[in-house]
């Protein structure tokens, strides 16, 4: 759930919260990372049920390191991250990297993120990435 409501003594509503950056400060760990395709949705590959692991961790300044694992292939990039409404953005240290941005959903210590946008090579051949639907799911440790 991305926000909560809090109530005061009277039982009146007094709005939501929004979720910042300091909401997700601590380390996480990726229980699934999948991506399907968008033109055809039965096309789904989910690097954490293949073998490979994902790591986040976040500062309390908002900078954050990512760290994934594959079989042979290794990565690790630093970002700054920021939150606007539903959308967490991170904006790399390194200027190769593209900025990349998710809507997400915090509920507890599970932290889902999706962005729609995303690209996949689904022969796993190093070949040109198609339009594809990324879904992380983190957890809080």
């Amino acid at each position: 759930m991305l926000f909560a409501t809090a109530c005061s003594g009277s039982d009146k509503e007094t709005g939501p919260e929004e979720i910042t950056v300091a909401d997700l400060v601590r380390s996480w760990t990726a229980a699934s990372l999948t991506y399907t395709n968008n033109a055809n949705s039965a096309e789904r590959f989910d690097l954490i049920a293949a073998g490979g692991e994902s790591r986040l961790t976040v500062l309390s300044d908002g900078r954050a390191r990512t760290w994934l694992e594959i079989g042979t292939l290794s990565d690790e990039w630093y970002a700054q991250l920021s939150i606007s409404g539903n959308t967490l953005t991170s904006t790399p240290a390194e200027a190769s990297r593209a900025v990349r941005s998710w809507t997400f959903s915090l509920d507890g210590d599970l932290l889902e993120l999706t962005d729609t946008s995303s690209e996949f090579d689904f022969t796993l051949a190093n070949g040109a990435g198609v339009s594809a639907t990324q879904v992380v799911v983190l957890i809080r440790q």
